[in-house]
């Protein structure tokens, strides 16, 4: 590709960049949120600062995804195409899907920021619905993503993307002594005036 190409697509380059960043972010993200919130491995370090600094970064990812197609002479999309669902004329459906996963993203990666005002419970069960989002922005990006078809992009999308939802369906599908970090469940009968065992801070991915 010569200078002046990449010049003339200078903006959808970025955004096809961007895009592919966010994938990849938001991947190592869900495992890294998947691995210290599951329990799903013993004696392991804090990641919840890496956890965070991974769904910045792809909060940053998907704006400049959406922002820099802005200037992209061929599409000259609107504001109202790249944020609002079945505005764009452009594979509305693939885009749609972008649009709300985008958005499901960013809203879910912030509220971290508000848990202690809606109640860390509250949080936490809205803040799994973030694979629902993470899955729908794989399935953008298989389906409109400009890379898609190429064999670097599906190696690149398989590394991350394959382990983590290896990670989510042991977290989700494994067993219930699995679910619960590998301790033996409680048991039903209790000695009289024995106090319970306290709950575990657990923090979920």
């Amino acid at each position: 590709m010569t200078v002046a190409a990449i010049t003339e697509h200078l903006f959808w380059i970025t955004s096809r960049a961007a895009g592919t960043a966010a994938l990849l972010l938001s991947s190592v993200a869900v495992c890294v949120g998947l691995l210290f919130g599951g329990k799903l491995v013993k004696g392991r370090p804090d990641l919840r600062h890496l956890h965070e600094a991974l769904s910045l970064a792809t909060i940053v990812a998907l704006g400049v995804h959406a922002v820099s197609l802005l200037g992209d002479s061929f599409l000259s999309p609107s504001l109202a195409d790249i944020t609002i669902p079945f505005v764009s004329g452009y594979q509305r459906w693939w885009t749609t899907l972008g649009i709300v996963a985008g958005w499901a993203m960013i809203a879910l990666g912030l509220s971290y920021y508000v848990r202690d005002r809606i109640g860390q419970q509250r949080w936490k069960k809205l803040h799994r619905f973030t694979a629902l989002a993470w899955i729908a922005g794989i399935v953008h990006s298989l389906g409109e993503g400009t890379d898609a078809g190429t064999t670097w992009f599906l190696v690149a999308t398989a590394i991350v993307v394959l382990p983590a939802l290896a990670l989510l369906a042991v977290r989700h599908l494994g067993t219930p002594a699995a679910k619960q970090g590998g301790k033996p469940a409680a048991t039903a009968h209790r000695t009289p005036g024995a106090n319970a065992p306290a709950a575990p801070n657990g923090v979920t991915g």
